[in-house]
């Protein structure tokens, strides 16, 4: 009866699902706003998606898979610890944004990145990040795609919380 009651508290199976849903709608996003609109990702959002599918990809493994409270346990830490890399990468990104600095590009010190980068060798158009880090050339409520890579992330931690908790209490 309590699941189907408005204010209840999701299951962590649940939590962790609604993780890997958040993450496949960001992606289709970021897709959209790469091939569509065509804005071309840097290299600090490629780290960002990185983190966001790796979070994304143990979470749903955690949906899928996890039959006891520890599994569930590590599944959410886990997909935590990769959220709390991206969040590392998102502040940074909206840090340089707000403090661009002369000499300071995203580009010049992750120059590797465009040669070496083996996802941008496999799957060019989802991991190739050769935009400029600096650019703003696209926002929405005056938020740029940093700041919403930020909030993203924050909602992916939440649901994380509601997991860790819900899988906390499971007996």
């Amino acid at each position: 009866m309590n699941a189907l009651h408005p204010l209840s508290q999701p299951s962590a199976r649940q939590a962790l699902a609604a993780v890997a849903a958040f993450t496949v709608a960001a992606m289709l996003v970021a897709l959209y706003l790469q091939h569509v609109v065509g804005l071309k990702p840097c290299p600090l959002c490629v780290l960002q998606r990185i983190a966001l599918i790796l979070a994304g990809s143990i979470a749903l493994l955690g949906a899928l898979l996890a039959r006891s409270r520890t599994a569930l346990l590590g599944c959410t830490l886990a997909a935590g610890a990769a959220a709390l890399a991206g969040t590392g990468v998102a502040i940074w990104h909206v840090w340089i944004l707000a403090f661009p600095q002369e000499s300071m590009s995203c580009g010049r010190p992750f120059q590797w990145f465009h040669e070496d980068f083996p996802l941008a060798t496999w799957l060019p158009r989802l991991f190739r990040g050769d935009g400029d880090c600096l650019s703003t050339e696209w926002a929405l409520l005056g938020l740029g795609i940093p700041h919403w890579s930020l909030v993203g992330f924050a909602i992916v931690l939440t649901l994380l919380a509601l997991a860790l908790r819900a899988s906390r209490r499971r007996t």
